[in-house]
Parts: C-alpha cells; sequence; structure tokens
C-alpha cells in the first residue's frame, strides 16, 4: 500500500481561502465508497489513487501527492493488481513458529494468492505452519521447495518450526499479494 497527500491547495488553480469547508472534496475510491479528503492530510491504500497524481494528470488538475510509493501498478481489472514480496527466513536451531513468521496480511493488508516456500538447508527439514492452524502444518525437507499455485488456497501467514533441527536453516518464501483498495 503507498501513502497519498491530499492536494486541494495547488499554485497552478490559485489559492482558496483557508477555510476548512473550502479545502475539502468527497472523491470515489476504487470499491465505489466515498473518501473524504481534507487538504493536507496523508491516507494508505492502493495505488487507484495515483491517478489524480502529477505526472498522470497534469498539475493544475492534480489533487493528490504520492508521499511514499509501494511500487505495484493498479488495473480496474482486479486480478491484475498483484505484487510480488519476498520473506528470507533464518530459522535458528530450537526455534519456533513464532519466533520465524511471515504475516503477510499484517505486511500488506492482503493475502497470498500463490506462495513458493523454499528449505535452502542441504541438512536439516522444518515444518510449515499456514495460516496459524494446527491443521495445516506440513513437513519441508532439506533442498525442496513446496508451490502453492492460484486458487490452491489463500495465505494469510507462514510460520516455520526448527525445534528439532541440528543446524540453522534458510527458508526462502515468495509470494504473490492482491492488492487491495480499501475506499
Amino acid at each position: 500500500m503507498s501513502v497519498f497527500r491530499v492536494k486541494l491547495t495547488n499554485t497552478r488553480q490559485g489559492l482558496l481561502d483557508v477555510y476548512d469547508n473550502q479545502r475539502t472534496a468527497y472523491i470515489t475510491g476504487p470499491n465505489r465508497i466515498n473518501r473524504k479528503l481534507k487538504d493536507g492530510e496523508t491516507f494508505v491504500d492502493c495505488n487507484y489513487w495515483k491517478r489524480f497524481a502529477y505526472p498522470n494528470v497534469p498539475l493544475e488538475e492534480a489533487f493528490i501527492e504520492v508521499v511514499e510509493d509501494d511500487g505495484t501498478i493498479y488495473s480496474d481489472k482486479i486480478s491484475e493488481n498483484t505484487y510480488p514480496k519476498v520473506y528470507d527466513l533464518i530459522a535458528v536451531t530450537g526455534s519456533t513458529y513464532a519466533d520465524n513468521k511471515a504475516d503477510i496480511v499484517k505486511d500488506s493488508g492482503s493475502w497470498a494468492l500463490f506462495a513458493q516456500i523454499t528449505n535452502k538447508s542441504d541438512s536439516d527439514g522444518v515444518k510449515v505452519r499456514l495460516n496459524g492452524l494446527n491443521t495445516a502444518i506440513i513437513d519441508l525437507p532439506a533442498g525442496s521447495t513446496q508451490v502453492f499455485s492460484v486458487g490452491d488456497l489463500t495465505i494469510g501467514s507462514i510460520e516455520v518450526d526448527n525445534g528439532s533441527g541440528s543446524a540453522d536453516v534458510q527458508v526462502q518464501i515468495l509470494v504473490s499479494v492482491s492488492s487491495i483498495g480499501t475506499s
């Protein structure tokens, strides 16, 4: 998710009075929800809002400023609004699920649609728990990769247990996350 600033005061448009009622606007977001935008405030959302920012529109028409861009695209076709995220976990010997967690929902505000989990160890396997469920624990042997394709399941978190290992294990997780608008 990117961070945006409302910039209703634009020197190219001319300076209006500084009263609050003249410095707010209601704009419909990607989910057809009206968002009240007040001049100067910041908000976090998907990159739908970049279409109202310079240079996507002329400076005199721009009323949004991109403060932090997460680099994702936004398309009106929901299936295209995905981006990759990589987690590199080092599961030290004796560590448990709580110590080695890729919290996809917390980090991105959305679920992973695809996941590739690779155990880079030459000698030790680990256990992997999906979505915090004790009914969704799989073994991931040394040097192996587990793939969950689009449509298999949605994944909110991936945790690694190396409680019985004899060495530290590096686990690399690649996920495809769907960018979802909040307004």
